[in-house]
């Protein structure tokens, strides 16, 4: 009986258990790090599955955050998109936050500018 339950318990410790792998963001519009000749006109997080997004915004250049319309909907989606406001020429910071299907936190920031 000892033997058999070691062995179970052997078995139980080798058997790989299924990834509970977090989302991970696919893209963005703007994209990271991208240099703009004018504001965008859309924003867009794209995800590899759905997500609850959290918290969205976006910070300018002295730190102060930009209202722009969005949804306060918190339905999963893989992709979450809003209009974006206008913004003047100077380096960009999008913030986000989101509940990934496994039910961690993720979260993130795109850098982008927009040029003179």
């Amino acid at each position: 009986m000892a033997r058999t339950m070691r062995r179970l318990l052997l078995l139980a410790l080798l058997t790989p258990l299924p990834a509970l792998a977090h989302s991970d963001l696919r893209g963005s519009q703007p994209a990271d790090g991208s240099s703009l000749a004018a504001g965008p006109t859309e924003l867009r997080l794209s995800f590899q599955e759905r997500v609850q997004l959290t918290l969205w915004r976006i910070l300018g250049p002295d730190g102060t955050e930009q209202p722009f319309p969005r949804t306060r909907d918190l339905a999963p989606r893989a992709e979450h998109l809003a209009r974006a406001p206008e913004l003047p020429p100077g380096e960009w910071r999008m913030e986000w936050r989101a509940i990934s299907a496994d039910g961690h936190p993720i979260g993130g920031t795109i850098r982008f500018t927009v040029q003179p």
